[in-house]
């Protein structure tokens, strides 16, 4: 498992930069007279949510067109839009055969419009998405993460200043074993440089760095991902940095400040223990088992007590 790990907890925590590249903002609605709440609006008045596999393989992408012409959104994007809305039911049910309707929805975009750069975005997004969900299956995670790849390589193709598409691309190399660390951390550079406000571009430039063990690179990088970044569902990732940087000073050399963060995130979880209940304490625990133990090892283990004791009390 690598740097970047997702937080264990009930439900499945879905990154937030796959809202924030497709525009979608976690469901935040625009006016009414935005178009694309129009289309929304008329997406979630078809209840689509309520069918089966079968009949939303089925649908009529053509009719659907048609029947959505007085909203005014090119076709190509009327469908991607369709693509994100049935999104979530497509990725939890049978694999592939999720992954596949949505194909078919964003292939008919492409034969629409090919160099539409949005299309291929969302089609990466998609594609790691759902192979997030076949643990079990390696060749069919294989395929959706190639089919990703090559739409998130054609939108950097299209759209070479897009930030976007180069974290699209990023995550699909950093997510997967397939992937390059390397290439991921090219993308994110790339991201970082085209869209300094980016917060996964710099995020996950930090994860690759302490992946390949650049410590002090590392720790930089941890040091420059803003933290108001971290708000609502993506909070408890900037504890998680705090700790992941402590580790990489703590490699480069640098300890009292390494301790310094350490404790830091430790007063912070004794504290509140119920923040660190879902947190692996990964690099914690190693430093309290190895370099820091005289300082950290018995205060780690009244920590774990609590968390114990906050985990019991809600149940």
């Amino acid at each position: 498992m690598r740097t970047g790990y997702a937080r264990p907890k009930e439900g499945q925590d879905r990154p937030r930069w796959r809202a924030k590249l497709r525009h979608r903002y976690d469901r935040v609605r625009p006016p009414l007279s935005d178009p694309h709440d129009q289309l929304n609006a008329w997406i979630d008045e078809r209840g689509w949510e309520k069918l089966g596999t079968a009949e939303l393989e089925a649908l009529d992408l053509t009719a659907y067109l048609r029947k959505t012409a007085h909203i005014d959104l090119a076709p190509t994007e009327r469908l991607r839009r369709l693509a994100i809305a049935l999104e979530y039911q497509l990725t939890l049910s049978e694999q592939p055969r999720g992954w596949l309707a949505l194909e078919r929805i964003y292939t008919a975009g492409r034969a629409l419009d090919p160099d539409d750069a949005e299309i291929e975005v969302s089609r990466a997004v998609t594609a790691e998405l759902c192979a997030s969900c076949v643990d079990d299956r390696p060749e069919v995670r294989r395929r959706m993460i190639f089919a990703g790849r090559t739409a998130a390589e054609r939108a950097v193709q299209l759209r070479p200043n897009d930030a976007g598409a180069q974290v699209a691309l990023g995550m699909l190399h950093y997510s997967f074993q397939y992937g390059s660390i390397e290439s991921a951390l090219a993308c994110f550079e790339a991201a970082a440089v085209l869209d300094p406000s980016s917060g996964w571009a710099r995020l996950y430039r930090a994860h690759c760095l302490h992946d390949l063990g650049r410590w002090s690179e590392a720790a930089q990088a941890y040091f420059e991902v803003d933290p108001s970044f971290f708000v609502g569902p993506n909070a408890w990732r900037y504890d998680l940095l705090r700790e992941q940087r402590a580790w990489c000073l703590l490699q480069a050399g640098e300890r009292d400040q390494a301790l310094a963060e350490f404790l830091g995130i430790m007063q912070r979880y004794e504290l509140q223990p119920g923040l660190a209940r879902y947190q692996r304490l990964k690099e914690l625990t190693a430093a309290a088992e190895g370099p820091l133990q005289t300082d950290l090892s018995d205060r780690l283990a009244q920590l774990r007590r609590k968390i114990d004791a906050d985990e019991s009390e809600d149940q």
